[in-house]
C-alpha cells in the first residue's frame, strides 16, 4: 500500500511526539501515577557513616512517584521529599501522599536503608541514606536537580525534614520550602550546623503544622519551634495549627505546598 506523503509526514511527527513524551526510569518505562522503586549503592554520605561507625555499607532502596501530566524531564516538576521518624519507612509513607501528589502536581521521593538501632539512626545516617537514593534519581535523570524541592514530614520525620533540607541545599538542590507536621523540637538550626548550607538557606520558607489537641507537639510546641529558628536567623517561618491530635494533616500539607510555590519565584537563587 502506498502512503500519501502528507499523512506519512502526520504518522512520523505523532511517532516522534509520542517518543519524547515516553519516560523511562534506566530500563523501566514509567506512567505518571505509578511508584517506581529501585536500588542505590551507597553514596560517599552514606560510605562516610559506615566507616565512622563501623557498619557495613548498606544497599538503600528508593521510591519515586511522578504526577499527571509530567512527560517532559526538561519541564521542571515539582519534588516532594519525605521523612519519617526514626525506625519507620519512607517508602511505606509515600504510598499514604499519592493521591495528594496526584492532584497538586507534585512528585513525590523516597529512600529506606536498613533496619539499625534507634541509637545508631542519627540525622546524618539517615541523610547518607537519603544521599544515596538522590544520587542514583540525579544520575539517571540529571535534570532533577534542578527541580523545586519541598522537604517534608511529620513528628520525628518533621525534625529530620529540617535538617535534610539543610544537606540537599549545601548539596546544590533547590530547596523551595520545609513542611513540619506535628514537631516540637528545632532541627533547620542544627541542620546549618551539620551541613553548612549556603547563607540563602535561611530565606527558605519553612511551615510549621501543630493539632490544637496534640499531647506531643501542640501549638505552644510549635510556637517554641519557630521562635527558636527566628532567633537562628530564619526569615520566612509560618505557624499553623488545626483540630486534632498527633496525626498528619494532608491539608495542612496541602497548604503548604501551595505556599511553597506562590513564594518560590521570590527566593535568592544559589550561587553556581
Amino acid at each position: 500500500m502506498i502512503w500519501p506523503r502528507g499523512l506519512l509526514l502526520l504518522l512520523c511527527c505523532y511517532g516522534q511526539v509520542a517518543w519524547a513524551q515516553t519516560l523511562h526510569f534506566g530500563t523501566n518505562r514509567l506512567a505518571p501515577g505509578q511508584v517506581v522503586e529501585f536500588s542505590a549503592s551507597p553514596g560517599a554520605a552514606a560510605r562516610w557513616e559506615a566507616s565512622s561507625s563501623g557498619r557495613v555499607p548498606p544497599t538503600v532502596r528508593g521510591a519515586f512517584l511522578l504526577p499527571r501530566g509530567c512527560t517532559n524531564l526538561i519541564r521542571p516538576c515539582p519534588l516532594l521529599i519525605t521523612s519519617v521518624p526514626s525506625g519507620g519507612s519512607a517508602i511505606r509513607s509515600l504510598y499514604s501522599l499519592t493521591n495528594l501528589a496526584w492532584t497538586e502536581g507534585w512528585a513525590i521521593l523516597a529512600a529506606d536503608g536498613p533496619k539499625i538501632d534507634a541509637n545508631d539512626d542519627t540525622v546524618q545516617w539517615g541523610w547518607g541514606i537519603l544521599a544515596s537514593a538522590l544520587e542514583k534519581f540525579s544520575a539517571t535523570w540529571p535534570p532533577a536537580k534542578r527541580w523545586p524541592v519541598v522537604c517534608a514530614g511529620f513528628s520525628g520525620g518533621a525534625k529530620r525534614s529540617a535538617a535534610v533540607a539543610a544537606a540537599m541545599t549545601h548539596e546544590g538542590w533547590r530547596v523551595i520550602g520545609v513542611f513540619m507536621g506535628g514537631c516540637n523540637e528545632d532541627r533547620a538550626s542544627l541542620g546549618v550546623e551539620l551541613f553548612h548550607p549556603p547563607a540563602q538557606f535561611k530565606q527558605v520558607p519553612m511551615y510549621l503544622s501543630n493539632g490544637t489537641d496534640d499531647p506531643i507537639a501542640n501549638a505552644q510546641h510549635g510556637a517554641a519551634v519557630k521562635e527558636s529558628m527566628t532567633r537562628a536567623g530564619f526569615v520566612n517561618v509560618r505557624l499553623e495549627t488545626y483540630p486534632g491530635r498527633h496525626q498528619l494533616n494532608q491539608d495542612e500539607l496541602r497548604n503548604a505546598l501551595r505556599w511553597f510555590l506562590q513564594l518560590a519565584g521570590s527566593l535568592q537563587p544559589l550561587p553556581r
